[in-house]
């Protein structure tokens, strides 16, 4: 991969790398931590999971045992996260970190979704595109969600 190839695929996460950053550095409260972690997560799990995909047989005609390794980055993450924040899903402010823990699974089932064997017809082609236009949408509109959630959250 050349160098202008991996500035244009790194441009998606340039806005949710600032404000992961800046919800983890001001951390006014727990759910900020939090958000801040997830927003930045893509970045670490976005290459395990090309290294993943980039092994899976091509072209894919069924479903394989192995495309489930592909969720396995995103929801490895996700769950230690949750277990590490797991007093903020209950109790009356739960809806917050509640909703954002549901964003970050339709990241990575977005991801696997990406991959998935359509059938063979020719819908493959624009299903595979759909999920690839959401997946380059998803990581700026959760980062979105992340700073406002936790930012309406402070003092609580």
């Amino acid at each position: 991969m050349d160098l202008l190839s991996l500035f244009l695929c790194s441009i998606p996460f340039w806005a949710p790398v600032a404000i992961g950053l800046y919800l983890v550095v001001n951390k006014p409260n727990e759910l900020s931590l939090m958000a801040g972690l997830l927003t930045l997560k893509p970045i670490v799990t976005t290459p395990i999971w090309f290294a993943i995909i980039s092994t899976l047989p091509r072209p894919v005609d069924k479903l394989e045992p192995a495309h489930l390794w592909s969720i396995l980055p995103g929801a490895s993450l996700t769950l230690l996260l949750a277990f590490t924040f797991r007093r903020l899903l209950s109790g009356p402010g739960a809806g917050g970190a509640r909703v954002l823990l549901a964003l970050d699974c339709v990241r990575w089932l977005n991801s696997f979704l990406l991959f998935l064997p359509y059938g063979g017809n020719a819908a493959d082609g624009s299903l595979a595109c759909l999920f690839a236009v959401i997946g380059l949408i998803l990581p700026t509109a959760f980062a979105m969600v992340a700073l406002t959630t936790s930012l309406t959250h402070i003092g609580e």
